[in-house]
């Protein structure tokens, strides 16, 4: 009954300042409430980093495994032998991935000896990727929207556990967010950095290309001169050179960013394969996949195992083409991904304690569905604002729609992982605060309406 007082009290007090129309007292109400959303957001913010500082403690010295197993051994064989990775032992590994990581991982051991320092940059990029976000979408909504972003964005629940997670995911996504943030600012030392950023992030993860793209439709809808574009483009192709050219003179091969796309293409291209990870088509020999006995560089594997994936593509499209709503909803399906990096919670170990168990694989599936309540609720109205914007898609402040856009088409042509949604999951974010904006705003002109009649 109190609650239902409160709220028509309210609705009452915005009709009467409709029908008066003072503006004095509309910005007095707008400041009251800014300086709630910032009490909320400030309260919300100090928990989220007690708990990251805490999970950070406990999970300091773990073992890693998958991913971040190899990651730290590269940089361990690297270190031993004096040199940065890829080097020349690495010739015949199966793949290159995460050289800016690996060799990140080296710059951190060596100044504080221990691969686990980074959990503490991971902490630090963590939060200030929050307040970049916060700055973003203030920038295309306002900052109502951009309280909710944030808000929304540290609730979700892979970002609680993304300090203890030694991946690529966080730091490539905060040097392409801060990339943008930079490029948007028009200043020649601002564009020139979102360059070498978005060449230092594709050494981390080949994906920069799609925040590339976006500066550069951003580019073209500002008008912006042909300056821009070459502060923009020539210290990105001169950090990729460089990268490039060192890695030459250690290994003979210029490598600048991962070397592990026909190995990533080549899991889904086999006839049982599904768009999931898969490694049981390397070793049937009826795949075009499965290679002959031999030693490989990375090189000329990689190659080799696109040309069998092209091939496989060309003779079977349609079965290639069938497996992408399944790749979309692997890949979108849930959002808990960093909590399985502890070794008990490995998804491959999790699956085999639930396989052939209906009730524990229930279970299990309701578990990550709980979990991901938040992120859903982004999911949800990210699709709402689009709905509710179709008319209006090319607006300018739509135009990181085409984050996600791009980088969904360019993630499913390879295997798929929930954790790949990462990347574009700060701007999904932002479109669904915003989303949240136009739903609460016409609720409330819905309860106006009511009123005055």
């Amino acid at each position: 009954m109190i609650r239902g007082c409160r709220e028509t009290a309210f609705n009452f007090l915005y009709g009467f300042i409709d029908l008066c129309r003072y503006d004095f007292i509309r910005k007095v109400m707008a400041g009251m409430k800014e300086v709630k959303w910032q009490v909320v957001c400030g309260v919300v913010c100090i928990l989220w980093i007690c708990l990251q500082i805490y999970l950070v403690v406990k999970y300091w010295d773990m073992p890693n495994h998958d991913d971040a197993y190899f990651y730290v051994k590269y940089a361990s064989d690297c270190m031993t032998a004096s040199t940065w990775y890829p080097a020349l032992h690495n010739q015949y590994d199966l793949f290159v991935f995460g050289p800016g990581y690996v060799n990140l991982l080296i710059v951190v051991h060596s100044l504080f000896g221990s691969f686990s320092f980074v959990r503490l940059l991971n902490l630090i990029l963590n939060i200030a990727l929050v307040g970049e976000i916060w700055l973003l979408a203030k920038q295309l909504f306002g900052k109502t929207t951009a309280y909710w972003a944030a808000l929304l964005y540290m609730l979700v629940y892979s970002n609680w556990y993304m300090p203890i997670a030694l991946l690529t995911d966080l730091p490539f996504t905060f040097l392409g967010v801060t990339a943008l943030l930079l490029a948007a600012k028009r200043k020649m030392y601002a564009v020139v950095l979102a360059g070498v950023l978005l060449a230092l992030a594709n050494w981390f993860r080949p994906l920069a290309f799609v925040f590339l793209l976006v500066v550069l439709v951003c580019f073209v809808v500002q008008k912006r001169g042909w300056k821009q574009y070459a502060a923009l483009l020539l210290p990105l192709v001169l950090t990729v050179f460089l990268i490039g050219q060192a890695s030459k003179v250690r290994t003979g091969n210029f490598v600048y960013q991962a070397v592990s796309g026909g190995f990533n293409l080549a899991m889904s291209c086999f006839d049982e394969a599904n768009g999931l990870v898969n490694f049981s088509g390397f070793d049937d020999p009826d795949n075009y996949v499965c290679l002959p006995p031999g030693d490989y560089t990375y090189m000329e594997r990689d190659r080799l195992l696109k040309e069998a994936s092209f091939r496989w593509i060309r003779e079977n499209p349609l079965q290639y083409v069938a497996q992408i709503p399944v790749k979309l909803f692997a890949l979108y399906c849930e959002d808990t991904w960093t909590e399985r990096v502890k070794p008990d919670m490995g998804f491959r170990v999790v699956l085999s304690e639930v396989r052939g168990d209906k009730w524990k694989m229930a279970e299990l599936a309701a578990i990550l569905a709980l979990k991901s309540v938040v992120y859903y609720f982004i999911l949800f109205f990210f699709c709402y604002y689009i709905w509710t914007m179709r008319g209006d898609w090319f607006n300018r402040r739509n135009i990181y729609l085409l984050l996600p856009l791009l980088g969904t088409a360019a993630t499913v042509l390879f295997v798929i992982t929930s954790r790949y949604h990462y990347p574009y999951l700060f701007a999904i974010t932002i479109y669904a605060a915003a989303g949240w904006d136009v739903f609460m705003r016409k609720r409330q002109e819905m309860s106006r309406r009511v009123h005055r009649q």
